[in-house]
């Protein structure tokens, strides 16, 4: 059987919403720590049953420790994805994060230290994100669509937030803060079963894929042998100025991203006074809009055929870092006299830096080719460091959460987006790194050549 030649989507989608799954259990937390809050000066005693008050430092704790997990299991799971492939790897990667869900509402009762072990289950399961997205881009992706699928892989980000907000609102309201885990780990369990049953770690080995649609997702693909590219050219990676260009613009990019999409409920509730329904639907508007940017933004990025690779990705870039931080900048110099446009501003910040899919994100697979899933693995180790410093600008800024508190935190966001774009735009280039070339893996893989050539001459002797 097989979709015609659009097997290829079939899969991205499927692995598009197993990102969703993963990221919407880490973000489902901080959203039920508002519906588990004690409610204050109530006099009902059952008003407050089945609720929980943590400080200030074990919330940030609580948020650190899932970067903590992902930072520490980055690197194995970057090294595991290249040697195991994406269908081994991330499945049993996504079943932790489920497993770590699932059990969270046991962990709240039984104490604060189970709860930091589930919330390291979740930090694991995140560590295969960017690594995956990585190696689907390297294995799966026709080069002319490199950007449509990039944008939309990467938009699990927002994806995320979008529905998990308004989802969690809604189940709080309903059915009490433990039903947001239950929810979540479910969808979470159904999710990767089916990307195990589907998922192949190449389009040969798919049995949906057909001849046309593998001849076409080969064209501009590395031809040396495959045991060549096992071994990855780590020094001539971490010595090229465009690499460290694209993983400080991903700082920038994190930087903002953490803060909104963990603390954007915090900042609703808490500065603006929204109740915990309307919390939920306004919270998921930011990361909608960006989610859809995204969309159009990686489709555009494409079909532009007058500029330069390397202009493009600077173009995009630009458009998203500075349009963002014009509206944090913004956002700074209001009070809370007038709430929609507070909204509207964090929209604006949040949406224009959907323009990313024609910058760093698409530059790091473009750059790298076969090497993908180290190069765009590693953008979650710049989303790691912005998870750790999230909870440390907020809550070391914000102790009374005022505006003019949050005035300072988005005004560091506009700031960091502003450098790391600089440094993007002049270190960032048009074309694949010379590493990728078939001819340079060669020429630096001349001992491996003649072990590999070794090894099979002896296997053919011996049948």
């Amino acid at each position: 059987m097989e979709f015609g030649t659009r097997t290829r989507f079939i899969v991205m989608v499927l692995l598009l919403f197993c990102l969703t799954s993963i990221w919407s259990n880490i973000l489902a937390f901080n959203f039920a720590l508002i519906c588990m809050k004690p409610i204050a000066n109530a006099t009902d005693a059952d008003v407050n049953e089945d609720r929980y008050g943590f400080s200030e430092y074990q919330r940030m704790i609580m948020t650190s420790v899932v970067a903590i997990a992902a930072l520490l299991a980055n690197f194995p799971v970057v090294s595991m994805v290249n040697r195991f492939g994406v269908r081994t790897v991330f499945v049993v990667l996504g079943l932790v994060s489920a497993v770590g869900t699932l059990a969270m509402p046991f962990a709240v009762r039984m104490g604060y230290a189970y709860i930091i072990a589930c919330r390291f289950l979740q930090g694991l399961g995140f560590a295969g994100n960017f690594p995956v997205i990585g190696d689907f881009a390297a294995k799966w992706t026709y080069y002319k669509q490199t950007g449509l699928f990039v944008s939309v892989l990467v938009a699990y980000v927002q994806l995320s937030p979008a529905v998990t907000m308004p989802t969690s609102g809604a189940l709080c309201t309903s059915f009490g803060w433990p039903s947001i885990f239950f929810a979540h780990g479910v969808a979470c369990l159904a999710l990767f079963i089916a990307l195990a049953a589907f998922y192949r770690n190449s389009p040969g080995k798919h049995p949906f894929v057909g001849e046309v649609e593998e001849n076409k997702i080969a064209v501009g693909k590395a031809t040396v042998d495959k045991k060549l590219l096992k071994k990855v050219p780590y020094a001539a990676i971490l010595t090229t100025p465009a690499i460290w260009g694209t993983w400080i613009a991903a700082i920038g990019n994190f930087t903002a991203v953490a803060i909104m999409f963990l603390y954007t409920p915090l900042y609703l509730s808490s500065v603006l006074g929204f109740s915990m329904q309307n919390t939920g639907l306004t919270a998921a508007i930011p990361p909608m809009i960006q989610f859809t940017v995204k969309l159009v933004c990686g489709v555009v990025s494409d079909r532009i055929k007058f500029i330069s690779e390397g202009n493009k990705f600077r173009l995009f870039n630009s458009i998203a870092f500075f349009g963002s931080a014009s509206f944090f900048f913004a956002l700074s110099m209001m009070g809370t006299e007038h709430k929609s446009i507070n909204v509207i501003l964090l929209g604006g910040a949040a949406g224009i830096l959907g323009a990313t899919t024609g910058g760093f994100f698409k530059s790091a697979p473009f750059l790298s080719k076969q090497y993908s899933h180290f190069v765009t693995g590693n953008i979650s180790l710049m989303l790691t460091i912005c998870l750790l410093a999230a909870p440390i600008i907020v809550n070391g800024l914000t102790v009374h959460q005022t505006q003019a508190e949050w005035a300072h935190v988005f005004m560091i966001i506009g700031s960091v987006q502003i450098i790391s774009n600089i440094i993007f735009c002049i270190c960032v280039r048009g074309e694949p790194c010379i590493w990728t070339t078939d001819d340079w893996i060669r020429k630096n893989s001349v001992k491996d050549i003649n072990r590999i050539a070794t090894v099979e001459k002896a296997e053919t002797t011996k049948i």
